[in-house]
């Protein structure tokens, strides 16, 4: 089984061959498929009716079946049980708002979770995999006892040898979980109550490429259930096209997973519609390389006004047209500062708009929604986003785990027309092309030589890790990890950011 049922899960839950079930024939195949283990009461299947989860998370929980328990299941039928489990026992929008950068797989993130549940659940997993799920507190007790009987070890590991785990578990963290995230709540209620948004249809879409930068485009959506067909073209910073097609699976309502091809590149998408159905937000990435992707936001065709960016977001020079990505901009306002803004023309992603002014910065509004533009003559600071994240060594195998690269952008700032740096007036002018070069970050670094062994990083800002070690040229044959500097050079200006060069991930469940 490759990786424990790492890629299987990964690509188990993007398959969409056949339709999803009907509630009557999901209800059926629960009870055939898991019904021999797991005895039926009045509340439903023990176990399973006790929890409610992410489409992710159902998933895990029966490749794991299959894995440890011998559970045969086909794949088309795997997709319409994980469909009608995130259906009727899954997460309403509001629960799952504060941990979405879990299911995104958004590298940048950095996580804090309180304590106790910072040493006794993320010390393993994302604090988010926890949050992600809600059950009854017999479940939660229940889940205790699975963690010790399907990992043993873990009353010995690293924050757990120094405490009585278990005990600390069972007495004081499952009625912690039991009270935070309950198996019964209003927000769940409402949203298996509430009429659902309708997915087909015309979207506007602002995202960036790796490798290409900002695109915008439409996407359209067609069918009346999963998998529906999206099509639609994206058209790049530098003005070329590129097509789009694939498909994408609804759950719950509200969560959208799209598997397409843009400009014959494998992207996944990992979304979340709002719950009136007008808009679309998360994150979209290569499928083999999930490191690299960009945020992705959407308007619904004809729902009202909505204001999702401009592009380019900045231009050297005193003139320049943009386009305003967005829908229903007919009553679109622009003030300027130090400059004005003329010829605004309506088009399929929103409106066109001729800029003028010298160092001029201009403000668009269309209802609820800002965005920003500048025109510029010179960079007044560089920094480079994101300013920490991480990437790993490869398996130095065919085997072995693929490298995870990372990826930098140079974000060249104008300080406004105060002149001074950070303020409030201050003009984000977007990726600018940079001198880019991997320094030691610290003392312990540069004794290590980590900057010499622990990868490279190219001219489009894209860090590729080494091959895992042990490496007799390092000191003690150490691996290839390392703490770099990532440095960005540009008009005379440097921009730095720190980037963690660790080891292999050996298992790579859909929740990390």
């Amino acid at each position: 089984m490759m990786n424990r049922g790492g890629a299987l899960v990964l690509a188990a839950i993007c398959t969409v061959a056949g339709g999803f079930a009907q509630a009557q024939d999901g209800k059926e195949l629960l009870e055939t498929t898991c019904g021999t283990c797991h005895a039926m009461t009045d509340a439903g299947l023990t176990r399973i009716s006790g929890q409610r989860k992410s489409p992710e998370g159902w998933l895990m929980t029966i490749v794991r079946m299959r894995i440890y328990h011998g559970l045969d299941i086909s794949v088309d039928e795997q997709a319409d049980l994980v469909a009608y489990l995130a259906d009727t026992q899954g997460l309403a929008p509001s629960e799952t708002a504060d941990w979405r950068y879990a299911l995104e797989k958004d590298p940048t993130h950095v996580e804090a979770i309180d304590e106790p549940l910072g040493t006794m659940c993320a010390r393993c997993h994302t604090g988010a995999r926890v949050a992600l799920q809600r059950r009854t507190a017999e479940e939660w007790a229940l889940h205790m006892d699975f963690h010790v009987g399907q990992f043993p070890t873990i009353e010995y590991q690293a924050l757990g040898r120094d405490r009585e785990w278990y005990k600390i578990a069972s007495e004081e963290i499952v009625p912690l979980l039991a009270e935070t995230y309950p198996l019964e709540t209003d927000a769940w209620t409402a949203w298996q109550a509430a009429d659902k948004p309708d997915a087909a249809g015309d979207w506007v879409v602002l995202t960036d490429l790796p490798g290409s930068g900002p695109a915008y485009g439409t996407l359209t959506v067609a069918g009346d259930a999963a998998p529906y067909a999206v099509t639609g073209e994206m058209t790049l910073a530098d003005g070329t096209t590129a097509p789009v097609g694939g498909q994408m699976n609804l759950y719950t309502g509200f969560e959208w997973r799209a598997n397409l091809t843009i400009g014959g590149n494998a992207y996944r998408q990992v979304l979340a519609m709002s719950e009136d159905g007008s808009a679309l937000a998360g994150r979209q990435f290569l499928r083999d390389d999930d490191s690299l992707g960009g945020q992705l936001t959407a308007a619904k065709v004809g729902s009202g006004p909505a204001l999702l960016g401009v592009v380019p977001e900045a231009i050297a020079g005193q003139d320049a047209m943009v386009q305003v990505v967005g829908t229903g901009l007919d009553d679109m306002q622009i003030e300027g500062s130090n400059g004005l803004a003329d010829q605004v023309t309506a088009n399929a992603f929103g409106a066109t708009a001729h800029l003028a002014g010298e160092s001029a910065g201009f403000t668009f509004s269309a209802g609820d929604d800002t965005a920003k533009a500048a025109l510029f003559d010179t960079l007044d600071r560089l920094t480079v986003e994101p300013g920490f994240t991480i990437a790993r060594v490869g398996g130095g195998s065919d085997n072995g785990p693929a490298p995870v690269p990372a990826r930098f952008k140079a974000i060249g700032w104008w300080n406004g027309p105060d002149g001074t740096p950070d303020t409030d007036d201050d003009i984000r002018l977007g990726a600018v092309d940079a001198e880019w070069s991997v320094e030691n970050h610290d003392d312990i670094a540069e004794a290590m030589k980590d900057a010499a062994f622990a990868g490279q990083i190219g001219a489009d800002g894209i860090f590729t890790p080494a091959v895992a070690g042990p490496n007799p040229e390092r000191p003690f044959s150490t691996n290839n990890a390392g703490d770099l500097k990532i440095v960005a050079k540009a008009a005379g200006l440097t921009g730095d950011a720190q980037l963690i060069v660790t080891v292999q991930r050996f298992i790579d469940p859909p929740i990390r």
